[in-house]
């Protein structure tokens, strides 16, 4: 008795689509030196790619960009605010 399947087949498992970024919530980071000056930095991304030497990992390139400011007319909101 032979158990088989009456015709050849074959199958290729494809690779994981590309990882792209879907989202990013862009946030400012404020600093208040002692002089009353203020810092604003913000995260810029560059780009989000797999690791192909780490499964599962991923490598994100992105850019810090700081500003230096005289102190503000208005006063800065607390911590947990958010400025809109």
């Amino acid at each position: 008795m032979r158990i088989g399947y009456t015709r050849p087949f074959s199958f290729q498992i494809g690779r994981r689509p590309e990882t792209t970024v879907s989202s990013v919530r862009h946030g400012v980071t404020e600093i208040t030196l002692s002089d009353g000056r203020l810092v604003r930095a913000t995260l810029h991304v560059k780009s989000v790619k797999v690791d192909p030497t780490k499964p599962g990992a991923i490598d994100v390139s992105y850019n810090v960009i700081a500003e230096v400011m005289a102190t503000p007319d208005t006063p800065i909101c607390d911590v947990h605010e958010t400025i809109q």
